[in-house]
């Protein structure tokens, strides 16, 4: 899941004030909890952005408020980096496939 903070615009205000509002993107790790049936998502690395919600639309607009709500404290320090994810193969009771020619 990414959440999508990455439209840039400026808005004039009264007085000819003028705002810029600039938009981030986050990646979120989303799992499915099996014993309550919620969707849970986290934001690697980025201390306290973490969020759980009934639907993945739910979870998004959780963690988008939790988001903001540590931003305004500053940009956050990063912990660590979200590289990817890998699929790990492994035998079952020491099985292997052998290929058939």
């Amino acid at each position: 899941m990414r959440l999508c903070f990455s439209v840039s615009t400026r808005v004039e205000a009264d007085f000819g004030l003028v705002y810029s509002l600039s938009m981030k993107s986050y990646t979120a790790v989303v799992e499915k909890c099996v014993d309550t049936g919620l969707y849970v998502g986290h934001v690697p690395g980025f201390p306290g952005a973490h969020s759980q919600g009934d639907s993945l639309d739910e979870l998004n607009h959780n963690l988008k408020e939790v988001i903001e709500m540590l931003l305004e404290d500053g940009e956050p320090i990063f912990d660590s980096e979200f590289i990817g994810t890998q699929k790990v193969m492994v035998s079952i009771n020491g099985q292997t496939s052998r290929s058939q020619t």
